[in-house]
């Protein structure tokens, strides 16, 4: 955290905090963190990586706690302590939202994203004219650790069946 107490520009340093949540969240990896590190001024990428991983364990932290009381960092100026509060009030929506999802994650299997992809066959083997579109669905989802991926292939009935059945489980 020394590393941080040498910046006085307000802008940068909002801008790490800002970086640090995102690196919690996972929205920046650690490659994408040592490149960016010379955008912020360090020389060495892999001590930002290293404040970059202090700062993101401390807004988690602090998140889980739910303190109201935020421990100041003593390395910092009173200016630049003023910040975190601010940042951290900013993103706290993604914050908690992140934190709620990961430990819902722990104990269900939670869909990180989908794929999808439409062909149209043109005839098989039996029937020149058996012109049908099939759509291939797949979800990635993950439950602690390992991912899996489960495909879908199915006609338009029974596509347009399962997004009737997911827009009805919406609203329940």
């Amino acid at each position: 955290m020394d590393a941080l107490k040498c910046i006085d520009n307000k802008e940068i340093f909002t801008e790490i905090l800002h970086l640090a949540i995102d690196y919690l969240i996972g929205n920046i990896n650690d490659t994408k963190t040592l490149r960016s590190s010379h955008k912020y001024g360090f020389q060495n990428a892999d001590e930002f990586l290293m404040v970059t991983r202090k700062m993101s364990s401390y807004f988690k932290d602090f998140s889980l706690v739910k303190s109201e009381n935020l421990t100041p960092f003593f390395s910092f100026s009173p200016e630049m302590n003023r910040l975190v509060p601010i940042v951290l009030a900013a993103r706290q929506l993604e914050l908690t939202k992140y934190l709620e999802q990961s430990e819902y994650s722990k104990t269900e299997n939670i869909v990180e994203s989908f794929e999808w992809d439409t062909r149209l066959i043109l005839g098989d083997s039996s029937f020149g004219g058996n012109i049908h579109q099939i759509t291939t669905l797949k979800l990635c989802f993950s439950h602690l650790n390992p991912k899996s991926r489960l495909f879908f292939e199915m006609s338009n009935r029974k596509l347009n069946d399962l997004i009737y059945l997911l827009e009805d489980s919406m609203t329940e």
